[in-house]
């Protein structure tokens, strides 16, 4: 249940933050140091980026999938996956620089059932969907929800439900509630959200428009490029509250200066992002995800981060609803 992150070749977007908290099965994120993968894996500098190149190794290659894989992909032996490495648990960096989450944990084990290894590259947010349209990279896995207006860009192979929260500093010194995508006790308040998300639009003018037909001051929202500029912003009194998708804000408020408020709401898939036109990688995806979902590495691989909530456990093409 998810309602979260977008690129701006279809609106705007960006996004930020590299945090390891606890150890993989602590039931929050990877263990300081170590890498995501399930089997090898090497990073290497990029310019400003890095790269993260790996095959899980947790399962059998599926024929069936593999034999869906574009020639030219086969070839070259890795799909290059772009992400913006800033979302913990989904995707981050460790202290050393190398990607490391749950969306590179199973791109990896994606790969491994292709044949391939996953090849992550650093992007900025903003130019996934511009690099995978113009054949940069492969894909695109970096907590992309999946919604009718993106499906007229890219395709998307659904694999994970989240939705959007609301985090406060620990203690919730004003008393926020946020029980709606409309309620009213974030009226007059500054909140925090990512540049490009739908917490940004439409979420903050949505929550606006309910306060002021209710007689009181809109939202204040307060964009910025990354997660960790929100969360400094949110820390030295900048803005009151943040929103964000459900897993970072459960992940942040393991850490102790944070805490979640209120319920899930606005839930949509998230999706992996494949070029219109390249169906048959996005073909490949799908049965390696189902196969994936059938012997159980999914549910241990969401397991390992403590998004089990999130399972979904019907992947399939393209399966927005609004």
């Amino acid at each position: 249940m998810r309602a979260g992150r977008t690129s701006r070749a279809v609106i705007v977007g960006a996004a930020g933050i590299a945090l390891v908290l606890t150890a993989a099965g602590c039931g929050s994120g990877s263990k300081p140091g170590s890498s995501s993968s399930t089997g090898g894996s090497t990073t290497a500098s990029t310019g400003s980026g890095s790269s993260s190149t790996a095959s899980s190794g947790s399962g059998s290659v599926d024929a069936a999938a593999a034999a869906l894989v574009p020639a030219t992909i086969k070839g070259k032996g890795e799909i290059s996956i772009a992400t913006d490495p800033s979302y913990p648990p989904n995707e981050s960096k460790d202290q050393n620089g190398k990607i490391i989450g749950w969306d590179v944990d199973m791109g990896n084990a994606i790969a491994a059932k292709l044949g391939l290894k996953a090849n992550f590259q650093e992007v900025t947010f903003d130019n996934i969907v511009t690099g995978i349209q113009t054949g940069k990279y492969d894909a695109g896995m970096s907590s992309i929800t999946d919604n009718k207006t993106r499906e007229g860009v890219d395709d998307f192979v659904t694999y994970f439900n989240a939705g959007t929260k609301l985090m406060v500093v620990k203690g919730n010194p004003k008393n926020l509630t946020d029980t709606s995508p409309t309620d009213l006790s974030l009226c007059g308040l500054t909140i925090g959200v990512e540049k490009g998300t739908i917490q940004e639009s439409p979420d903050i003018p949505n929550r606006s428009k309910a306060c002021q037909a209710a007689g009181k001051p809109a939202v204040k929202a307060l964009s910025q490029d990354t997660q960790d500029q929100i969360n400094e912003s949110l820390q030295s009194g900048r803005c009151d509250a943040v929103l964000a998708d459900s897993p970072v804000v459960d992940y942040y408020a393991k850490s102790g200066n944070f805490q979640s408020v209120g319920d899930i709401y606005s839930g949509a898939p998230y999706g992996i992002a494949i070029a219109k036109g390249n169906s048959g990688l996005s073909q490949a995806f799908l049965a390696a995800l189902k196969d994936l979902v059938a012997d159980g590495t999914y549910h241990q691989l969401t397991t390992k981060y403590g998004i089990q909530a999130g399972d979904y456990t019907t992947p399939g093409l393209n399966q927005a609803t609004s």
